[in-house]
């Protein structure tokens, strides 16, 4: 299952999401995962200690421009069964007429051998983020609950999936609605109730509480899992990837 990793903003928990939720899968549900980083400024990549700034790192823009083959661009985590194709600032200036059919091979033959790929978009709506919409089969949406600035982009992110829909891939669905950043100030509890009465069925029963290790575990290369297994953090991606794998089966 291809699965864009998506909302039209940053500082959503969107790349945290991508790395913790998938190492939760391979490390909980014994499935090989593949994290693919869409994202120029390599967060993801990044919290599997993989700098964007590497010059000696094969990364996705090297597959797209032709440098090398995709297999020799998937770096496996701890010789584990996940796996991250990174990224890096080369990416942002890469352009081809030929995208969709470029990223569709690349993605093609990985999705024989891995359960599930995420692919961790930039936080804007652009070619990377409407041609990896055409080529999933779902999204998921992780939302900063803590800002109401998240309902706006929620709407627009919905708005989008809806017209890749009705054009071009009808298969596309929402996997689900990801509160991220949740605290016990008002605002988190009015958006919370905003989502859960506008989404009820989008919405994961999990949320992912607000937790400084998540923050220290991205910056320093390591899923939560390794770098604060006690933490709500882990407890809370570890519960996601329950209610996803239920969703799925």
């Amino acid at each position: 299952m291809i699965v864009s990793v998506a909302i039209e903003k940053g500082g959503t928990g969107k790349s945290q999401t991508a790395v913790n939720l998938s190492c939760a899968l391979v490390k909980f549900h014994k499935l090989k995962v593949l994290v693919v980083d869409l994202d120029p400024q390599g967060t993801a990549s990044l919290g599997f200690g993989i700098s964007p700034l590497s010059t000696d790192t094969n990364t996705i823009y090297d597959v797209l421009s032709g440098r090398v083959d995709p297999q020799d661009a998937v770096y496996s985590y701890n010789d584990s069964d996940l796996c991250i194709m990174p990224s890096n600032h080369e990416l942002a200036i890469y352009g081809s007429n030929e995208f969709t059919t470029e990223l569709d091979n690349l993605l093609s033959p990985m999705s024989n051998i891995f359960d599930f790929i995420f692919i961790d978009l930039p936080p804007t709506l652009g070619n990377f983020t409407m041609t990896s919409l055409c080529l999933s089969d779902s999204v998921l949406i992780p939302v900063n609950a803590s800002s109401s600035v998240c309902i706006v982009a929620l709407l627009s992110q919905l708005r989008t999936i809806k017209t890749t829909v009705e054009a071009v891939n009808s298969k596309l669905s929402v996997l689900g609605i990801l509160a991220c950043m949740v605290n016990n100030t008002r605002i988190c509890s009015e958006v919370l109730s905003w989502l859960e009465d506008e989404y009820p069925n989008l919405l994961f029963e999990t949320k992912i509480r607000q937790n400084i290790k998540l923050a220290e575990s991205l910056g320093l290369g390591e899923p939560i899992f390794d770098y604060a297994p006690d933490s709500y953090g882990a407890l809370d991606y570890k519960n996601v990837a329950g209610e996803i794998m239920r969703r799925v089966t």
